[in-house]
């Protein structure tokens, strides 16, 4: 057993020395397109709301981080990203009486651990935290006709209109009390996996499916019940599945003496 041992030992070396050999600092960039949902935690059923496909685009993000060697990278990025939904607003016939538009910017900053294969096309696997800076928001209920709702045991129509419900513009709200605001901090979990290819020795393409959901209220006001819109709301958060793309520099610093399995 020990003669058997002591052959296998220079092969293990050789592989330990080619998984320590890719490492260093690493930056890129990134854009995303994605589809963004707002999440009613506290209630599914009896809405009067349907959800949409809704997609917007997280323009451009920067990335930047270290590889401790080919499989184990810490990442953090800084992503503009466009969020919110379109929802059908239901009158109690069960037919569409005009729209609700939630529309958030967000600069996300998600920590990543990454865990990458070796070779020139390879899977990755990315999973962390992620804090929101809200950077602007609104939200509005848009009625192309009168519509009549019930709550509880009274019946109440909203007539036809655009009702500004919050806004992060000062402007906007003026001195209507009624006008709520958002959380300007938010904070969720977000995961991806994917591929990267190598451009060259020292840049690489990624492409990725991501995931994040938040854990924090989207508005400031604890109990939301307005006049003009026909459901009360608690608790709602962002959701945003996407298709990552993205370049990336690798600044390696690892050994000269055997070549990089990346490379």
């Amino acid at each position: 057993m020990k003669k058997y041992f002591l052959l296998l030992l220079p092969a293990l070396l050789a592989l330990h020395t080619q998984a320590q050999n890719v490492k260093g600092p690493f930056i890129g960039v990134t854009t995303q397109y994605q589809n963004t949902y707002i999440i009613n935690d506290e209630q599914y059923e009896n809405v009067n709301y349907k959800h949409t496909f809704t997609t917007k685009w997280a323009p451009f993000g920067i990335t930047a981080g270290y590889k401790f060697n080919e499989n184990h990278s810490l990442q953090v990025e800084f992503i503009r990203s466009k969020q919110g939904e379109v929802l059908d607003l239901i009158d109690q016939d069960g037919e569409k009486a005009g729209e609700k538009h939630i529309d958030l910017v967000y600069y996300n900053i998600p920590v990543l651990f990454k865990y990458t294969t070796a070779g020139k096309v390879r899977f990755t696997f990315q999973v962390g935290p992620q804090i929101s800076l809200l950077q602007k928001g609104s939200e509005e209920n848009r009625f192309s006709r009168t519509a009549t709702y019930k709550r509880e045991a009274s019946t109440f129509t909203i007539p036809q209109g655009t009702y500004l419900l919050a806004s992060t513009e000062e402007t906007a709200r003026g001195n209507d009390q009624a006008i709520g605001r958002f959380n300007e901090y938010d904070l969720g979990l977000l995961a991806g996996m994917g591929l990267e290819v190598n451009l060259t020795p020292v840049a690489y393409l990624s492409a990725n499916l991501r995931y994040h959901y938040n854990f924090v209220n989207i508005r400031k006001e604890e109990q939301i019940n307005s006049p003009v819109d026909p459901d009360t709301f608690t608790l709602r958060q962002n959701m945003v599945v996407g298709v990552q793309v993205g370049v990336h520099f690798l600044f390696n610093t690892g050994d000269d003496r055997s070549p990089a399995r990346h490379q």
